[in-house]
C-alpha cells in the first residue's frame, strides 16, 4: 500500500463538525476522502482540540508488469 500522513501543529477542529462546502470553497478534505474512497483506500482525520491535526490516505498499490507499464 501507499500511504500519505499530513501532520500539523496548529489549534485542531472537529472533523465531524465541519461546515458544508460552499460558494467560497471548502471541498479540501471532503474530495480528499472521495477519491481515496473510490480507489478502495481509507480517509482519516485525526484533531484532537489544541493538538493539531493528522490527516491519513492509506492506498492499495498495484502490481504492474512491464507490459503493464
Amino acid at each position: 500500500s501507499v500511504t500519505l500522513d499530513i501532520y500539523d501543529d496548529g489549534t485542531g477542529f472537529d472533523p465531524s463538525a465541519a461546515a458544508p462546502p460552499s460558494d467560497a470553497g471548502g471541498y479540501g478534505l471532503r474530495a480528499m476522502r472521495q477519491r481515496v474512497e473510490q480507489l478502495d483506500g481509507v480517509f482519516s482525520v485525526e484533531s484532537p482540540p489544541a493538538e493539531g491535526t493528522i490527516v491519513a490516505a492509506q492506498l492499495p498499490a498495484q502490481r504492474t508488469t512491464r507490459d503493464d507499464a
